[in-house]
């Protein structure tokens, strides 16, 4: 009898060794699974969290272009302003080009008064972006409705705005008739592009900067037919790709789909897209131009189109006057064209506005590990 319950026992003891190995892995796949899941959780609230801190630098600029359009409208103070060549429509956005927490929490911490934060905050915030906990701690105090401040939540955010009217659109190829070297944007694109470096920079790639702008001008245009010197049918480009598609014939949707368009691939789109858009009505602030549009601008509409010496004499001069006063449409600015001893086409005056109306924001949020960033294109062309 004695071995029998020895057996018995044995059996027993292995029973409960391998219940206990099996509740150990249960237990162990219950834990991982939960802890995965409560990370995933707090990454995504953080994500949220993020996400909304990214719309209060798109808020806040929505608040600064709105009352700059509401300065531009105001006859009294306009009038002012213009006397002294400020558009007070450009003016406000382009005192705050940029805007993060930081800057808001040290503004906020000294009630106005940037001269009463000690010098040592000042450096850190210029190196690093970020406040002194005393800092965020003051931000935090007070505020306009209740005890809340806006300022007290938790993460960063840091936001940019860029001017859209002041760059080409090139969304109005759709809209080109006839040939696109007779087209308006199809001459500023060929201006931005000219020049002896980008001579060389072209003739290094084997690329036809026409070519590439009737290219582009077939992706949009509701056509079939090639626009460039080969004609033909505008799929004709695509059909032999590892992955064939079909030009668009339609507007563009969003800036990256340009890099589909045959010859706008990686190189062409780090070149020239900074000075890009297919936002706005097409009229180009001539104020807020970079020196790369104003001489695209020159090149396209003197004639005959100077050298680039001379392109860069003249932006040295129009940067000079524009120390002191704006251009107020695009006749004053032909007008100083011709008063250099210039031939400007007539048509360069249409192709001017006097104010920015369509502007790029894009505002970054940070909450611990997460980073979201969103983009909004506010455009007033449509609220006057």
């Amino acid at each position: 009898m004695k071995p029998r319950r020895q057996r018995r026992s044995g059996i027993a003891l292995l029973v409960a060794i391998s219940t206990i190995l099996i509740l150990t892995v249960v237990v162990t796949e219950l834990s991982y699974t939960a802890r995965v899941r409560f990370v995933l959780a707090a990454h995504e609230k953080e994500r949220v969290q993020a996400y909304w801190v990214s719309q209060t630098g798109i808020n806040i600029y929505k608040l600064l272009l709105t009352a700059s359009k509401e300065m531009e409208k105001n006859a009294g103070l306009g009038s002012v302003a213009g006397s002294f060549g400020i558009n007070l429509g450009d003016a406000l956005w382009q005192w705050v080009p940029i805007i993060n927490t930081g800057l808001m929490r040290m503004i906020f911490a000294s009630g106005g008064d940037v001269s009463d934060i000690e010098d040592e905050a000042i450096e850190e915030f210029k190196s690093s972006g970020k406040v002194s906990e005393e800092i965020e701690e003051q931000s935090r105090e007070g505020g306009l409705f209740s005890d809340k401040n806006f300022l007290d939540f938790d993460g960063d955010f840091t936001a940019e705005v860029t001017d859209e009217d002041a760059k080409l659109n090139i969304s109005l190829l759709g809209k080109a008739n006839g040939r696109v070297q007779e087209s308006a944007i199809g001459l500023q694109l060929f201006g931005l592009m000219s020049g002896e470096e980008n001579d060389q920079w072209f003739r290094d790639r084997n690329l036809d900067r026409w070519d590439i702008i009737a290219n582009l001008k077939d992706w949009v245009d509701p056509d079939t037919m090639g626009s460039g010197r080969s004609g033909g049918q505008e799929d004709s480009l695509y059909n032999n790709r590892d992955n064939p598609y079909l030009a668009k014939n339609a507007p563009l949707d969003t800036f990256d789909e340009v890099r589909m368009v045959e010859g706008w691939q990686d190189d062409v789109m780090e070149r020239f897209a900074a000075q890009l858009t297919i936002h706005g009505m097409g009229k180009i602030n001539i104020n807020t131009a970079s020196d790369e549009v104003m001489i695209a601008l020159i090149k396209a509409y003197v004639l005959p189109a100077p050298p680039d010496s001379e392109c860069e004499r003249l932006l040295q001069q129009i940067r000079e006057y524009m120390w002191f006063a704006s251009f107020k449409d695009g006749k004053d600015f032909s007008k100083w064209l011709t008063n250099q001893g210039l031939t400007v086409s007539d048509q360069l005056a249409g192709q001017i506005g006097d104010s920015s109306k369509t502007f790029r924001v894009v505002s970054t949020g940070m909450v611990g590990d997460t980073t979201v960033t969103t983009t909004a294109i506010i455009d007033y062309n449509q609220r006057d």
